[in-house]
Order: structure tokens, then sequence, then C-alpha cells
């Protein structure tokens, strides 16, 4: 088994982080992470080939509709345990998740067409051919809305329940309206409202004069001035909806045990549902990190052969746009030593073969031509670091021996060795002795072994052994820059001195090191005039490559001009159909209203289900106007132009959001969205937002109590968020301006512990900033 810290060194990790952020869960992250080297040859090649599949199935133009989705893993493993209960926020996850699968369901019969594919999925579903839980599905939409609310749907007697609260709290209501308005009680009365306090529906009293009408305190103003008291003559009313509230709260547990008791039916199905949506959505997320840096799926070999053709390394590639790509072939031979100039690129080409072998026998594909080939390897073994240790008391030289010990030890004909600059940090001549050492013994082990060195010995080694290869970075001499691309079978100097004087070494001590050098080892020179002979060798052989390249290049652009041609064959096509359509929208134009005529008549249930029919209609008839998410916000009022709706954004998820009108909560796509415009009534000092064609429809309410005292303001206030909480409206806002900031801070003050107020905050700056205050009531 591959250890971490030598796929930690390679980046092996850093390249999962980057497939991550192309996931749709958490679950998704985490699979993503354990994904890890296969240790047999047979199951690399079936991950490799299952990516094969889905990338076919996607390049063909089909579609894998996953949405963003919860993890619903640790929900799963309670359900499995007998007597599990559900909240309603939990039965949303659920919902969720459910909506996915039923999704994706269509997809399982088309994937059944790719082997691998097929083979996979029903190891995952072990042989159960249907994906999603429709039944559960319908009930979880009557039970439960986005927000974890409990719906009428629920249940026949929830749904009475509820009416007989609402009837109810009409009564409390109009028996209240009738005693404010009556002269007896009106006079002790602080304003002329109704409000709930403590989940009691009252009247405001003044304080003084609260003996004078008959009932029950349960809450008094912050300024002291207020008592808010419920009458006696409405106390038989809030008995009976105290006993409905009851019954509401008793039959909503007995449809949410209900509901847990049947998922926990299908918990164990379900999770192999969630296991199936899991791993598409890993192998979708492998697949756009593929698209992005240009991963193929190369040869698997169990031969000691490897082959790199345009190969590079996907984390540099997110640093540098331009990054050289490699070329590497090794077949009889699996020891190659490297060398060349400092900061040359060696460490990287090195730290590159590593990666990519670590990438693709883990089931992944690599940033590198689909010809490439890759040796199938169990162990993968790295030396990077030279430092020393404190902890340990090893020097850098003791710290990189105890290293190369372990690696000697463990490595066999399964393994993948990389070593970077062998033998350094001691004497050149023991140092080059004993990397010459090593080097022999891993070429006789037949472990695939890839070196870097500055040492001529050991490059002369490598060159005079027929089992080895050698290799070098190219170096430009006429600049002395270095070209980071590798040369098989050629050895280069360092250019030490040559990039010394470069740089403005002193001439003197340049010249003194050329005297010290002395002449090199006649051996050294006959090896290059060797290397360079078959190094024009390899480069005709490239050259007929590079010629076939060009006509298969040339075949693909032809194929791919004709697929050009069919698709813009296929957008005329679509746009003939477009304008088509439009005519026939223009004649259901008159249907559709009567249409939603009916509908705004019908149940709350039926609404919704009629008002998606027409969208959809509307939809699929009318040529889409581009409008981007960024435009339509959360808490936007807009319009929806299909259905001549208005209504507040609560959702927003991909391209659609899910809308608040009068009645009912729609969802429709964003760029059939239309943002509503303002105008101020300044008479009321109530600023109401309305669109262009329904002027005089409020949608928000807004008080504005600039220019009075405090103690003109408060009761204002007061009374603000009382109309504000009989209305439909949640949220207001408060226009108090600037000024010296104590209007601000004392009508904040007085929100801080309001029993009606949930929240408040300044407004945006579009909406005014600190000069207002965005109200949310409970």
């Amino acid at each position: 088994m591959i250890e971490d810290q030598p796929l930690k060194d390679l980046d092996y990790f850093k390249v999962l982080s980057v497939i991550e952020e192309f996931t749709n869960s958490e679950a998704t992250k985490k699979s993503i992470n354990k994904i890890y080297p296969f240790e047999s040859f047979e199951e690399v090649e079936n991950s490799l080939k299952e990516f094969v599949d889905l990338k076919e199935f996607v390049d063909k133009g089909g579609q894998l509709p996953v949405s963003p989705f919860p993890d619903v893993y640790p929900l799963i493993e309670r359900a499995e345990k007998e007597g599990a209960f559900f909240e309603s926020q939990e039965l949303t996850v659920f919902l969720k998740i459910l909506r996915v699968l039923d999704k994706i369901s269509p997809l399982i019969e088309q994937f059944f067409n790719f082997h691998y594919l097929n083979k996979k999925i029903k190891n995952i579903l072990e042989n159960n051919l249907l994906v999603g839980q429709p039944y559960m599905l319908e009930r979880l939409e009557n039970t439960v809305d986005e927000d974890g609310n409990l719906l009428d749907t629920a249940s026949p007697a929830l749904k009475y329940i509820r009416k007989q609260i609402k009837i109810t709290e009409e009564r409390i209501k109009n028996k209240l309206e009738e005693i404010i308005n009556r002269p007896d009680i009106s006079v002790f009365l602080q304003d002329r409202f109704i409000t709930k306090r403590n989940n009691r529906w009252v009247i405001p009293v003044r304080m003084d004069s609260k003996g004078q009408v008959s009932g029950i305190v349960h809450d008094i103003s912050r300024s002291g001035e207020t008592a808010f008291l419920e009458p006696y003559e409405i106390a038989h009313f809030s008995k009976k909806l105290e006993e409905l509230l009851i019954e509401e709260k008793l039959e909503e547990i007995k449809i949410l045990k209900d509901i847990s008791f049947d998922i926990c039916q299908i918990a164990e199905t379900l999770q192999k549902e969630f296991n199936l949506l899991v791993y598409l959505d890993k192998m979708h997320s492998i697949y756009n990190f593929a698209k992005k840096f240009n991963a193929e799926v190369p040869e698997l070999s169990v031969q000691p052969q490897i082959r790199l053709i345009n190969a590079k390394h996907p984390v540099l590639m997110l640093s540098k746009d331009n990054v050289v790509p490699l070329h590497l072939e090794l077949k009889d031979k699996k020891v190659l030593v490297i060398t060349g100039p400092n900061a040359g690129g060696k460490t990287v080409a090195i730290k590159t073969i590593g990666l990519l072998v670590s990438m693709a026998i883990s089931g992944l594909p690599i940033p590198a031509s689909p010809s490439s080939t890759i040796p199938f390897v169990k162990k993968i073994y790295v030396d990077f670091s030279h430092e020393g240790s404190i902890e340990e008391h090893l020097s850098s030289f003791a710290s990189h021996i105890v290293t190369l010990k372990n690696i000697i030890e463990q490595a066999d004909i399964d393994s993948l060795v990389i070593l970077d600059e062998i033998g350094t940090n001691t004497d050149p001549e023991e140092g080059s002795a004993l990397a010459c050492a090593i080097l022999e013994e891993l070429k006789n082990k037949q472990a695939f072994t890839f070196a870097t060195t500055h040492l001529s010995k050991v490059k002369v080694f490598a060159m005079a052994d027929k089992n080895m290869e050698v290799a070098s970075m190219l170096f430009d001499e006429s600049n002395m820059t270095p070209l980071y691309k590798l040369s098989i079978g050629s050895l280069t100097p360092s250019y030490a001195l040559e990039v010394a004087q470069k740089y403005g070494f002193p001439e003197k001590i340049i010249q003194r090191a050329y005297a010290l050098k002395g002449m090199q080892n006649r051996k050294i020179y006959e090896l290059m005039d060797e290397l360079e002979k078959l190094k024009r060798q390899y480069n005709e052989k490239l050259q007929e490559i590079e010629k076939i390249k060009t006509t298969l290049i040339s075949e693909k652009e032809k194929l791919e001009k004709e697929v050009l041609l069919a698709v813009e064959n296929k957008k005329k096509l679509i746009e003939q159909a477009k304008i088509e359509a439009q005519s026939m929208l223009k004649k259901m134009k008159a249907e559709i209203n009567l249409l939603y005529e009916e509908a705004k008549k019908a149940d709350r249930k039926r609404l919704k289900k009629i008002s998606h029919k027409i969208s959809e209609i509307s939809r699929r008839f009318r040529p889409e106007e581009v409008k981007t998410v960024e435009q339509i916000q959360l808490g936007d009022v807009v319009k929806i132009r299909s259905l001549n709706l208005s209504g507040k954004v609560l959702d927003i998820d991909n391209e659609r959001a899910r809308i608040q009108t009068d009645t009912v909560q729609i969802e429709a796509k964003i760029n059939d969205l239309e943002k509503m415009q303002f105008w101020q009534n300044k008479e009321r000092k109530i600023n109401i937002i309305t669109h262009p064609e329904r002027n005089g429809e409020a949608t928000q309410k807004k008080l504005d109590i600039r220019g009075l005292r405090v103690d003109e303001a408060i009761p204002l206030i007061e009374r603000f968020l009382n109309e504000l909480s009989l209305s439909e409206f949640s949220t207001g806002v408060i226009i108090h301006g600037i000024g010296k900031g104590i209007l601000r801070d004392s009508a904040r003050e007085f929100l801080k512990d309001h029993p009606l107020v949930k929240t408040f905050s300044k407004g945006s700056p579009q909406e005014g900033g600190d000069a207002v205050t965005i109200v949310e009531l409970k």
C-alpha cells in the first residue's frame, strides 16, 4: 500500500482539492478525498474505463442534472435505528435528496448502455434497476416546504385544525374591533389597534386606566405608558384557540412520527441510491476537472514501460499560463538519470512523472495525450527533502541516507522511485560513488527509478550502463537560460561557471575556476559525441511523427468543420421553430389568462400546479431573454413576466428562483423575472413598492419619522409595528435619517427588546444605509 507522505510530496492531495471544487455536496468532497491508488491492475482499469464511459455520455450531449444537495448520510444512519424521529427541517433534507434522485432516475437506463458504468451502478445498487422513491417524494412534497415548515396538506386533520384556528382568530379580532370602537372603552385606550403579546390577542390600554377595562394584562410597552390587555369578553375564544393550538401540535407530532417510520422502512434502499448520487457527482466532478486541464485517460501497462506525451503538472498549470509540456519514453530501461542546469526544470520533471503515475493508478485522467502509457505500480517512494531533522538530531545528509536506506530495502519490481539530487550534501567523490551504487541496486531490483543529479561521475556511470538511460534539461547557451525541455539520451553540463559569468561574477574568479576545473575526462567527450549522434536520430524520428501528427490534425479539423456545419444547421432549425412557436404563443394568450383566472379561484395546491403549468407553457413557446443571476437577489420584489405575477424572492438555486406571491409560492427561471420599481407616497409618509403596470398595490411598508422628537416618534413606531403585524408583510422600513444619531439610536433601542421584532439592521447602500432601519417581525 502506498503511504500518504510520498503522495503529499508529489502534490497528489492538492489535485484532489482542485477536483473537490467541482462537486455539489460535502458528501462528494469526502468521497473524492478518499480517492487513493488501487492495489490491483483490474481495479485501476475498471475505474479508468468507467470515466471513459461517462465522458462519452457527456461528450455526446448527455446531461447529468445533479444540483447542489445536502449530505444525508448522518440522517440515514439514524433512520437505520428503530424508532428514529425526524423534525420537519430534517424531512426537508430528505426531500431535497429525493428531488435530485428523481431527476437522475431517467438517466439510469441510458447508463446501462455503457458496459463499465452499467457494471458499477448495478454494484452500487446491488442489481436494483430502479432509482428514486416517487411515493415518499410525493408525501414529503405534501408535508414540508423548503424551509422545513409543515404544510396544511400534510393531513386532512391538520388542515381542518388550522382552518379552525384561523376562524377563531378572526372571531377574536372581530370582537376586539367591536370592543375598541365602543365609546365606554375607547376613552381608556392608548391607541385604536389590536395586536398580539405572549401569543395572546390584546388591546392597548393607557396604564393609568387599565383598571377601567376588565381583562388580563399580558405585557407593558417599553415606555411604560401602555398596558396590553386581553378583555374578559374574548376569554372563551382564547381558551378555544389554546385548545386548537394544542391539537395542532399533537397532529404535527403524529404526522412526523408516521413519515419518520416510513423513511426508516426505506433507509437501506435510500442509502444505496444516495451512494449512487455521490458516485455520479464525483465522476462528473472528475469530468469537469479533466475538461479544465485537458486531462485524458492514458494506456495502462503491466509491462516495464512509460510514455508521456504533452504531459503537464496540473498544480503548476494553475499558477502559470504557459507550462512547457514534458515528453518522455522508456521501454526496455527502468532507470533514468536526469541532469541539467540549476532551475532548469529537473525537479518539476520527476515530480510530474510521479504525480501523473499516482493519478492514473488512482483511476484519474491525467493532463497528457491519450497516447501516453503509464506503468502499473503498487508502491511509490520519494526523496525530495534534503533538510536535516532537528527532532532526531540528523544532518541533511544523514536524513537523506535514512530515507534512501528505507527505499532500497522496500523497493521491488512493482515500485516507482523518485530521487531528487541523489548523492548530495556530502563529499562529491563519496557522494557520487554512493549514488552509483544505489542506482545499480535499484536497477537490479527492477524498480522504475527517476533520479536527478549534478554529479559528473553519476552521469557517466549511468551513460555507461546499457540498462540505464540518461537525459538532460535543455539549455539556451546563447542566452544562458533554461528551456525546460527534456532531451532523452543527451548530457548537458550544469553551466555553473557560465551562469555565474552572465550574472556579473568577478572575471578574475571565473578565470581561476576554469583553470582549476582542468581538462574533462576524455571519456565524457566521447560519450557526448555519441549522444549527439543518437539525439540527431531521435529528432529525425520525431519529425516523422510530427508529419503523421499534422496529417491526423488536418483530418480532425476537417471532421470538426463538418460537425460545426451540422450544429449551425441545427441552430437554424431551432430558430425557425422559435418563430413558429412565437406565433402559437399569441394564440394561446387568451387561453392562458382564462386558466389563470380559474387558478386564482382554486385552492392553494391547485393554484400552485396550475401556475406551474402556465409558467412551463409560456417558457416553452417564448424565446428566453438573457438575465444573469447577479441581477436578481434574495429579498428582491420581482415580476414573473410569463405569469404577470409579482412577489418576493425567497430562494435562488442555480438558474431558478422561488417566489412568494400573494397566495402561493412559485418557482420560476431567473431570466423570467423582472425587478419592481419604487415610488413614494409623501402624504402618508409610507413608501410603497409598486410595479409600473400595477400602481397602488403595496408590497412593502415604510415609516418616515424624520424631523420628529423622540417622544413623538416612539408611539408612531409602536403603532407601525402593530399595523405591520396585522398585515401580510413580515418586514418594514423605518426612515429616521442620520443627523446627530439621537432619533436613530432611540428608535433602535426601542426595537431591541420589542416582542414583535425578530431582527433589525441598518439598510444596504441602495436602501439608504444608516439613515434607515430594516425591521423583520417574528
